[in-house]
C-alpha cells in the first residue's frame, strides 16, 4: 500500500516536471531508463522512511506510580508573573524526587510548600528510571482530623448531651450515604427511589437522637415525610419543564462513560436536589414544631386557630432567612463559573442563564425552596392539630 501511495505521487509530482523539463528535447529509450531506475531507487528510500515512521511506539517499558513524599529541601521558590515557582527535594522510601512545579501546570501554582509538608506525587518511569515528577497535590488528611476533633468539642461543650446525639446522628448519616444510597445507586438501582428511602432513614434516625422521642419530634417527623414529597414532585416537575439532562457537569459525564451501570443521569440530578434539602427540612419541621409546644405550654387557653396564627409569624421570619439561605448557599457553589461569566466579555445574560449548569443550580434553588416554604405551614397546622388533641 505504501509503495503504491508512493508510485502515484511520483508519477502526478515527480515525472511530469522531469518530462516537461525536457520536453523541448527528445528523449532517447537510455535516458527513459536510467530516469526509471532512479525513480525506483528514490521509491525505495521514501518506503524506508516511511517504514520507520510506522513502527509502534514502545511503551512496554514505561510506568506511573503515585508516591507519597515528604519535602526534605526547597531550592528555588520565587514568585513568577504573579505565580509561585518552586523546586524542591522530596523523600520516599528512601528514594529522592527532584520536582519542578513549574512544569505541573496548576497544581504547582496554587500551594504554599514548606519543609516538612507531604505531598502526592506522580511518578514517570522508563526501564526501571525515575523520568519525571510531576506534583499532584498536598497531604491534608491530618489536618482534616485535627478540625473535626475540633469541630466535635465545639459541638459538645454547646450542646452537651443533644450534641453527642447529633453528632451520632451525623455518623448515622455518613452511613446511610456511603453504605446505602452511593452503592446502591452505583449498582444500577433507581437513584431518586434509593435517596428517598436513604433520606427517611437519615431523618427518622437523626430527628429522634437530637431532639429526643417524644410526641413533638413525632409530629416534626411526619411534617419532613410530606416536605420530602413536595422536593420530588417539585424537582422531577421542574427539571422535566426545563428540559435538563443531567449531564451539564464534568463529573457528570465522566460517571457515565466510566460507569456501565448508572445511566439515569437525570435520577441522580434529581437525587442529588432531594438530598440536598433533607437537612432543611429537618429544620424548619423541627423549629414549628417546637414552636407549637412552647406557645401551647405558655398559654393552654390558646384555640387551634389562635395556636396556628402565633406559631406562622414565627414560620414566616423563617421561611424568609430560609430562602436566603438557601439561595447563597447555591450562590456560593457556583461563584466560580459567576466570576467567569462577569470575567468573559460579550456574554449575553440570558445565554449565560440559558447554560444547563446554571440552570442546574436555579431549579435546584427554585424547587427545594418552593418546597421547603410549602413544608413551614404544614408541619405548623399538624403540630397545632395534634398539640390541641
Amino acid at each position: 500500500m505504501k509503495k503504491i501511495i508512493c508510485i502515484i505521487f511520483l508519477s502526478v509530482f515527480v515525472f511530469p516536471v522531469n518530462v516537461f523539463a525536457q520536453a523541448p528535447e527528445e528523449i532517447s529509450l537510455e535516458e527513459q531508463l536510467e530516469t526509471l531506475k532512479n525513480l525506483e531507487t528514490e521509491l525505495e528510500e521514501i518506503s524506508g522512511q516511511l517504514d520507520e515512521f510506522s513502527q509502534p511506539i514502545d511503551t512496554s517499558n514505561v510506568g506511573s506510580e503515585e508516591v507519597r513524599a515528604r519535602i526534605t529541601e526547597i531550592s528555588f521558590d520565587e514568585i513568577v508573573d504573579d505565580n509561585r515557582q518552586m523546586v524542591f527535594t522530596a523523600e520516599a522510601d528512601g528514594m529522592k524526587y527532584i520536582v519542578d512545579t513549574r512544569v505541573s501546570l496548576l497544581e504547582g501554582l496554587r500551594h504554599n510548600l514548606h519543609v516538612g509538608d507531604e505531598v502526592y506525587l506522580q511518578v514517570i518511569q522508563k526501564d526501571g528510571s525515575v523520568t519525571s515528577v510531576f506534583l499532584i497535590d498536598v497531604v491534608r488528611t491530618t489536618n482534616l482530623f485535627w478540625l473535626a476533633v475540633l469541630f466535635s468539642l465545639v459541638i459538645i461543650v454547646i450542646g452537651r448531651w443533644r450534641g453527642v446525639a447529633s453528632l451520632a446522628g451525623l455518623v448515622i448519616t455518613f452511613v446511610v450515604l456511603f453504605a446505602l444510597i452511593v452503592p446502591s445507586i452505583l449498582a444500577g438501582k433507581d437513584p431518586v427511589f434509593i435517596t428517598i428511602i436513604g433520606s427517611l432513614i437519615i431523618l427518622a434516625v437523626n430527628m429522634h437522637l437530637s431532639h429526643g422521642f417524644n410526641k413533638g419530634t413525632l409530629y416534626a417527623f411526619g411534617s419532613t415525610v410530606i416536605g420530602l414529597a413536595l422536593v420530588w414532585v417539585f424537582s422531577n416537575a421542574f427539571v422535566a419543564f426545563a428540559k435538563l439532562t443531567g449531564l451539564a457537569s464534568e463529573e457528570a459525564i465522566l460517571l457515565q462513560f466510566h460507569s456501565e451501570t448508572v445511566s439515569a443521569p437525570a435520577g441522580i440530578l434529581l437525587a442529588a436536589i432531594i438530598l440536598g434539602a433533607v437537612g432543611v427540612l429537618d429544620d424548619i419541621a423541627i423549629t414549628q414544631s417546637e414552636t407549637v409546644a412552647e406557645l401551647r405550654e405558655a398559654n393552654p387557653n390558646l384555640h387551634q386557630k389562635e395556636l396556628f396564627t402565633a406559631a406562622m409569624r414565627i414560620g414566616r421570619h423563617h421561611i424568609a432567612s430560609t430562602v436566603n439561605t438557601l439561595v447563597l448557599a447555591y450562590a456560593g457553589v457556583a461563584l466560580p463559573l459567576l466570576l467567569l461569566f462577569v470575567h468573559t466579555q460579550g456574554v449575553d445574560v440570558f445565554r449565560f442563564l440559558n447554560e444547563e449548569l446554571v440552570a442546574e443550580e436555579i431549579i435546584r434553588t427554585l424547587a427545594g425552596t418552593l418546597a421547603l416554604v410549602l413544608t413551614v405551614p404544614i408541619s405548623t397546622w399538624l403540630a397545632t392539630y395534634l398539640n390541641k388533641r
